[in-house]
């Protein structure tokens, strides 16, 4: 973990300190949560946007706007509060609404980058990190359970058009039920102990494997939440200081590079 104040862990702690840490587990989490809150609230921030925004050209409509952009920034702080799980604080930083009455409100809450930057992570990223997270996620519950074979294989029925019906796990396609690990067809058998141990070893390795790829997934989307709905950093900023510097714009010294 990074020192306090840094903004977040270590991007890159290596695999095997990745593997055997809780980070697999917090990036788990992570995914699962998203998973389960997110399509919440997209349906909420494209609601409240695509309904007032029509509204707004009548006066009933204009207070609506406000509101709206309010549960835009509630729905974006709980996107916040859920990245602590992989990462650091990921601060909000707000335009403050200097004029008073309801036009200064509206005027200030819809031209404020960071209400755009929220839109844009609750909504127009949705897609493409709902389904990144929902594939890792299955992915890494499929090998779970794979390395847990020995303690349920023998729990599974399974039945074939020949009326044979055995207890056991295919994996693939097996055309008939054997005593061996690999049994024909283009897939796997898993009908005892010694089969469920051998899986379960693949499986393990398996396991680190996607132990890895579910903590990189999440440390991704995080990357992105931080990046949307953190504070926006122009990035020509210090070209922009320079310029306001008073004097002559500073020159290199001749010979300098000789």
């Amino acid at each position: 973990m990074s020192a306090p104040g840094s903004g977040g862990r270590r991007e890159h702690p290596g695999f095997w300190r990745t593997v055997f840490s809780a980070r697999p587990w917090a990036a788990t989490g992570y995914l699962f949560s998203y998973v389960v809150l997110a399509p919440a609230l997209f349906a909420v921030a494209l609601t409240v946007v695509a309904v007032t925004f029509p509204l707004s050209i009548t006066l009933f409509g204009l207070p609506l706007l406000v509101g709206s952009a309010l549960i835009v920034r509630g729905c974006a702080n709980l996107e916040r509060a859920r990245a602590l799980l992989v990462t650091g604080p990921i601060p909000a930083r707000y335009a403050t609404v200097t004029g008073s009455g309801l036009l200064a409100q509206i005027r200030t809450r819809w031209s404020d980058r960071a209400t755009l930057r929220d839109c844009g992570y609750l909504i127009g990223m949705f897609p493409i990190l709902y389904v990144l997270d929902t594939t890792v996620f299955a992915l890494w519950v499929a090998v779970l359970a794979g390395l847990a074979l020995p303690l349920w294989y023998w729990a599974v029925p399974q039945s074939w058009d020949d009326g044979v019906d055995r207890h056991g796990v295919m994996i693939g396609y097996v055309p008939q039920p054997g005593r061996t690990f690999f049994h024909g067809g283009y897939g796997f058998w898993i009908g005892d102990l010694r089969a469920a141990l051998i899986a379960a070893a693949v499986f393990l390795v398996l396991v680190l494997l996607m132990a890895y790829l579910v903590t990189a997934t999440a440390r991704l989307h995080a990357r992105v939440a931080r990046h949307l709905l953190g504070p926006y950093v122009d990035p020509l900023a210090e070209a922009r200081d320079v310029l306001r510097m008073p004097g002559p714009l500073p020159t290199p010294e001749v010979g300098a590079a000789y």
